[in-house]
């Protein structure tokens, strides 16, 4: 089988969620047009999600949320969208990221979308590359770090 080096299913979801984010910076901008309302359900557990604590204890795997009547203060960038909503009735801000939304349905309009949510990799390790040459005999290495020079500033004579 061969590697999938393009990754399509993430460049999908990652196209996909452009509708999404666009979908909520319409609503964000200019409110809910006619009967349009929004389930989205997000992954609680990803990173960046933040939610009341009593929610989180509920719903430790995914939560539903609909944006129809009573919300407020929605806004919305690259990474993710921010809502106050009504839980018990009281007001909480929640902030979901992208990478955690699982569904987004528009029931209006009978309108779905279904992702595979991921984590953000926070660091990404440092490898050096090693580039060498080895003839035939395998007696002599040529490395470029040979070549390279290292915490160098440039002198009078190396600039142009």
């Amino acid at each position: 089988m061969v590697e999938d080096f393009l990754n399509y299913d993430k460049m999908l979801d990652n196209a996909l969620i452009g509708i999404v984010k666009k979908s909520l910076m319409l609503v964000a901008d200019n409110g809910l047009p006619n009967n349009h309302f929004f389930y989205i359900t997000f992954k609680t557990s990803i990173k960046g999600v933040m939610i009341p604590d009593f929610l989180y204890k509920q719903y430790p795997d995914s939560l539903t949320i609909i944006i129809q009547h009573e919300y407020s203060n929605l806004s919305v960038n690259d990474k993710e969208f921010g809502i106050t909503l009504s839980f018990n009735n009281h007001n909480y801000h929640i902030i979901v990221p992208f990478n955690a939304v699982m569904v987004f349905y528009d029931k209006s309009v009978d309108f779905s979308l279904t992702f595979t949510p991921y984590d953000i990799i926070d660091e990404v390790k440092e490898v050096e590359p090693e580039l060498s040459f080895k003839d035939e005999n395998s007696e002599n290495i040529i490395s470029i770090s040979d070549f390279i020079k290292r915490n160098s500033t440039p002198s009078g004579d190396d600039v142009a």
